[in-house]
């Protein structure tokens, strides 16, 4: 419906929760959007700090994963983002210190690939400032270009396959047989999973 369109007589309707008893607990939709965001906001600070010490490639394609999840549940907040912002200013400010926050940390995510040969050097700051930011928006924007442009996604399309596609330019030979070891890895599992499940 959008975060704009739904109002609180739909969320009692919903939830089986009376208005008054709502009420009593949010002072307003706002006050319920903010507090569903701050879960979303842990779920996802769970998820990049867990692998981000040792981002490997297949420390990466977790969060990438795991990022996903999140997004899946919380999908609103992806494909509402502008009408957040329009609506619930205070509220954006919030999500735009966190994805500030996960620029930083995929900033450092990048700097360490650097380090470790598996992306190409990357001298200026500003480069990797800016690869970060392109990390971020693709990851925050991912929902919402899957609804506008379902009909041209493939089957394997997924976030974790989406950034890896903006990642591939930037790796060193390094890093694309860690890529393809990753790939097949993922690969020979779901052979595996098709095998193992019944019918």
């Amino acid at each position: 419906m959008g975060v704009v369109n739904v109002r609180l007589q739909h969320i009692s309707d919903d939830t089986i929760i009376s208005l008054g008893n709502i009420a009593y607990h949010f002072k307003n939709k706002e006050a319920i959007v903010s507090t569903i965001f701050e879960a979303m906001e842990k779920s996802l600070k769970e998820a990049l700090i867990e692998y981000r010490h040792t981002p490997i490639f297949a420390n990466m394609d977790r969060i990438f994963g795991s990022i996903e999840e999140v997004q899946s549940e919380y999908g609103f907040f992806f494909s509402d983002l502008i009408e957040i912002k329009r609506n619930y200013p205070k509220l954006f400010e919030k999500i735009f210190r966190f994805f500030s926050w996960q620029e930083f940390l995929f900033h450092e995510i990048i700097h360490f690939n650097v380090s470790r040969g598996a992306f190409k050097p990357i001298e200026r700051q500003e480069e990797k400032a800016f690869l970060a930011k392109l990390l971020v928006q693709s990851i925050n924007l991912y929902p919402a270009s899957k609804l506008l442009w379902t009909e041209n996604l493939t089957d394997n399309s997924s976030l974790s396959f989406y950034i890896w596609q903006i990642l591939l330019p930037f790796m060193t030979n390094i890093g694309r047989e860690e890529y393809n070891v990753l790939v097949n890895q993922k690969i020979q599992i779901s052979d595996s999973t098709d095998e193992s499940s019944p019918g």
